[in-house]
């Protein structure tokens, strides 16, 4: 495996855990806050990071169900931190209050393309 994909790897199992402990300490708490918001900010660098460094890998995209559910997880994280972070800058406390309802189902987006991923990636060092 070359350092790129090494790296490129670490890199989405820690957007990985970063999103999963932003995302479920939101859940209970039941309202955002700052310190959720710089969690999931990390996560959404260190999702972009891999994933431009693994599309550096590639001369053509191929558009499978894994590359489109990670782009459409990565976009619809990014937007959803963008309006939390709207949310906080506004004091807006209803968005504030419902930000949770929304983090967990594009949380099972996210995961569910990390897992093709995985289950790709295997494949390929596998040979199958």
């Amino acid at each position: 495996m070359s350092n790129l994909i090494l790296l490129s790897v670490v890199l989405i199992t820690l957007a990985l855990v970063l999103y999963s402990v932003a995302v479920w300490l939101n859940r209970r708490s039941r309202r955002l806050t700052v310190a959720n918001i710089v969690i999931f900010w990390c996560a959404v660098a260190a999702d972009t990071l891999a994933t431009r460094l693994m599309g550096a890998r590639v001369e053509t995209i191929r558009w499978d169900l894994h590359t489109i559910s990670g782009y459409l997880a990565l976009a619809l994280m990014a937007a959803l931190t963008l309006w939390g972070t709207v949310a906080l800058l506004r004091r807006r406390d209803d968005w504030i209050a419902t930000f949770h309802k929304l983090a967990l189902p594009i949380w099972v987006i996210w995961v569910g393309s990390y897992i093709t991923g995985v289950y790709l990636g295997v494949q390929r060092v596998s040979g199958s």
